[in-house]
């Protein structure tokens, strides 16, 4: 195995737990009807959700991400695969204006703004991506984490502790019980700055998604399991319109 099969095996490995599982489910829940739409995904990865995203009717499905790495594995799945999906290197902080897309996602991007101005400049970025009346799509840190109990969320697949603060947002260190498992760090923001950055860029009807455990999962192990990660997600999914 080389080191993009590597990679791909630990990205799409999390995909798998159990708040994997969650995060599938609440992100695809806050989407639009793809049918026929174009899609950007920014912080793409290995191009999970864009595969998902084309299954799901899309018609044009664009993937960046900052990762060369993670975009060569991307582009190795679609050679091997052909779904019709593009992939560039790109960060959110210079996105450039790639097209008019019907529906544009941002994820686990907007953590990584190194401040209030930045997270600013991302968001117009992505938006200058997007068509009026198009649809923005954010997977973010949970801003109103509890985080003692993410020292034992064994049962989700992870554990989380804070690290230091960095340009207004709270830094995090996450292991992750994959095969292999991994860890890798993080930064969240405070209560609030999101839906007023969302609010500051021009969107309208600005909706934090519920947690949405797929039916399937949510029947193999029972409402009393996903209870407590249902009222403490690690992450929140927001959805806004453009005006």
């Amino acid at each position: 195995m080389d080191q993009y099969d590597a990679i791909g095996q630990l990205y799409e490995g999390m995909k798998t737990l159990p708040v994997g599982l969650a995060e599938q489910g609440t992100l695809l829940a806050a989407l639009p009807d793809l049918t026929g739409k174009s899609v950007l995904d920014v912080g793409t990865g290995t191009g999970f959700y864009p595969r998902i995203y084309k299954e799901r009717g899309a018609s044009t499905v664009v993937g960046v991400d900052a990762s060369t790495e993670m975009i060569t594995y991307a582009k190795r799945i679609e050679a091997q695969q052909p779904l019709g999906i593009t992939y560039e290197v790109d960060t959110g902080t210079a996105l450039p204006k790639l097209g008019d897309f019907d529906v544009v996602t941002a994820i686990w991007l907007l953590g990584y703004a190194e401040g209030i101005e930045a997270l600013d400049g991302m968001l117009r970025n992505l938006l200058a991506n997007l068509v009026p009346g198009g649809a923005l799509v954010a997977l973010t840190p949970n801003p109103e984490l509890d985080w003692e109990p993410l020292n034992n969320y064994n049962n989700y697949g992870l554990t989380c502790h804070t690290t230091e603060e960095s340009h207004g947002r709270q830094g995090y260190a996450v292991h992750m019980f994959s095969d292999p498992p991994f860890d890798f760090v993080g930064f969240h923001w405070p209560p609030g700055v999101i839906e007023a950055a969302l609010d500051r860029a021009g969107l309208k009807d600005i909706h934090r998604q519920p947690v949405t455990v797929p039916a399937d999962a949510l029947a193999e192990r029972g409402d009393a399991y996903w209870a407590e990660f249902i009222a403490n997600p690690t992450f929140a999914v927001y959805r806004g319109i453009r005006h």
